[in-house]
């Protein structure tokens, strides 16, 4: 802590207590001094400023920021931001504004208004006025790209980072905008969103560690082709020596994105060293399937659900072609996945079944029908005046023997069954990134109104999941497991209290700062990072009898 109480004996062996604190100016220690009175009165004194309410007192966050600060300064961020703004203060404003958006998830408005006076980082920010928050934004605009580039490299050149692989993929963020500019297009963010939505494109790059390396901005409803072909570009050629260090990079597609353009230009990839692993479409995996026996198929996935509960793939690879090439095709098998499917398949034929039996109308029952996808199954026929069912339960047969079969395909020439659906697996590290960015950080919709700022508060809050995935990863491999939820949680749980102190044998008041008992998960944090917990603190005091010394 900053102040320690130090004791001061005299010749007639009586002991007399002060606070004191060093601190070095040149060469040289300067020691300042509180004086606090003999034994009794000075040890009354001393924990009176631990526990007693202080006047005036406000609540003060400060263990998220340390924690963030400290992975921060660890991969030099404020050193960074300064190489490309040519400003101190631009760099320290906008590495603290990085640190409150990931801790909390508010405009910058909100930010600077309302988090900053109540955060330890007040002290840190010097801001004259908010909108120099958005000038500063405007100022690293066009460095965005090598920000995160020297971000990244600084980080693996510092840590252990897996870098095996790079799954690449994008997502669609919403715009608070009511029309389209050259970033924002209306379309659909997801297929049960409407159309006329507004939205941008951001892509990622990640490692197996969930971490960030690459991220760029893209008009919304860009063609993913488009947008891969222009983002591995840029990778290749203007961050060669961190994509370098890739072994492999990997683009994952799923069956949404599978069509004969799309496989045609994936496969001119490889001669950038740049694989595909993709989904065969659910009408064209029938073939496939055929030629294997799943009763002999080998365990090649299998992953821990909770206690002693595991869920297994099991999977064969052949060879076979795809779109006119041959290809490495393994064939999948998940019985969770054949067993939930069923169980709903069943539901639906229920349900229909009681909407007949209840009296319902043909043109409800041919609606439901055609909403579950179930009209080679289902027939409705009016006999009699009465509703009744006509099932054709080898349809269903069918449909639940190929229940829980997936298949996937890939040209790489050295693939193992296991590290196929391993790396396919991984895509699901990617789509983990974008829920962690849409919930916990809430990155859309943006309410900015420059497509400038848009992108750089996208990017931002990419930095922001930069340094939570890190911090996660870190303490990850000191033993120390969480959630992106739960980290967040940890790290935002320490919080402080300043105010006044008064006592008459001080004479003048002093302004602490004191920590509130921390909990058990976030000792546990700063424990694992080496940080020592802050104690209490003097912010501001006048010495009251300094010439006793």
């Amino acid at each position: 802590m900053s102040w320690n109480l130090h004791e001061i004996r005299r010749k007639t062996q009586k002991s007399y207590f002060a606070l004191k604190k060093n601190e070095r100016v040149g060469k040289k220690v300067k020691s300042s001094y509180i004086y606090l009175g003999p034994a009794r009165e000075a040890m009354k004194i001393f924990a009176d400023l631990q526990i007693k309410p202080l006047i005036d007192e406000k609540e003060i966050s400060y263990s998220g920021e340390i924690i963030l600060g400290n992975i921060a300064d660890s991969i030099n961020f404020s050193e960074i931001m300064e190489k490309h703004t040519e400003d101190k203060r631009i760099a320290d404003v906008l590495k603290n504004l990085v640190i409150l958006r990931t801790l909390f998830s508010d405009s910058k408005r909100k930010l600077v208004k309302t988090r900053l006076p109540h955060s330890i980082l007040k002290d840190t920010t010097d801001l004259k006025y908010l909108e120099e928050v958005y000038r500063f934004m405007d100022h690293i605009h066009d460095n965005l790209g090598d920000i995160m580039y020297d971000v990244s490299k600084k980080a693996v050149q510092k840590y252990s980072l897996n870098l095996e692989y790079l799954i690449i993929d994008a997502t669609r963020i919403k715009v608070w905008k009511d029309k389209q500019t050259g970033m924002i297009r209306f379309g659909y963010c997801s297929k049960n969103d409407r159309k006329n939505l507004p939205q941008i494109n951001l892509i990622l790059g990640v490692n197996n560690q969930q971490i960030p390396f690459f991220a760029n901005m893209y008009p919304g409803n860009t063609q993913d082709v488009k947008m891969f072909d222009d983002f591995i570009r840029r990778i290749n050629t203007n961050y060669q020596e961190l994509t370098q260090k890739v072994k492999e990079k990997f683009m994952v597609f799923d069956q949404g994105n599978v069509n004969k353009g799309n496989i045609k230009y994936l496969r001119k990839l490889k001669q950038q060293g740049i694989y595909f692993i993709s989904m065969v479409k659910t009408n064209s995996a029938t073939r496939f399937i055929k030629r294997v026996d799943k009763s002999t198929m080998p365990v090649i996935y299998s992953k821990d659900k909770s206690g002693n509960v595991k869920t297994e793939i099991y999977g064969e690879l052949i060879e076979d072609k795809v779109y006119g090439k041959k290809s490495k095709v393994l064939v999948c098998y998940n019985p969770d996945l054949m067993e939930q499917k069923c169980d709903n398949l069943d539901r639906k034929v229920d349900m229909v079944k009681k909407i007949v039996e209840e009296g319902g109308t043909l043109e409800e029952v041919n609606g439901l029908i055609s909403k579950y996808n179930l009209k080679r199954a289902l027939k409705p026929v009016e006999n009699e005046g009465r509703l009744e069912l006509n099932i054709n339960n080898d349809d269903l047969d069918t449909r639940k023997k190929r229940y829980g079969f997936f298949v996937l395909f890939t040209e790489h020439p050295e693939m193992s069954a296991e590290k196929m659906i391993g790396i396919y697996k991984s895509r699901d590290l990617v789509e983990g990134g974008f829920r962690v960015l849409k919930t916990e950080m809430e990155v859309n919709p943006v309410f900015h109104s420059k497509d400038m700022r848009i992108e750089t508060h996208v990017i931002l809050v990419v930095l922001g999941y930069f340094l939570l995935s890190l911090l996660r990863a870190i303490l990850n491999d000191r033993g120390v497991k969480y959630s992106f939820r739960k980290l967040k949680e940890t790290i935002l749980s320490g919080n402080a209290v300043e105010g006044f102190y008064e006592h008459e044998q001080l004479k003048n008041r002093l302004y602490l700062w004191r920590p509130i008992k921390s909990g058990k998960e976030l000792e546990e944090v700063f424990s694992a990072l080496k940080i020592k917990r802050p104690q209490f603190d003097v912010k501001e005091c006048i010495p009251t009898d300094i010439e006793v010394f």
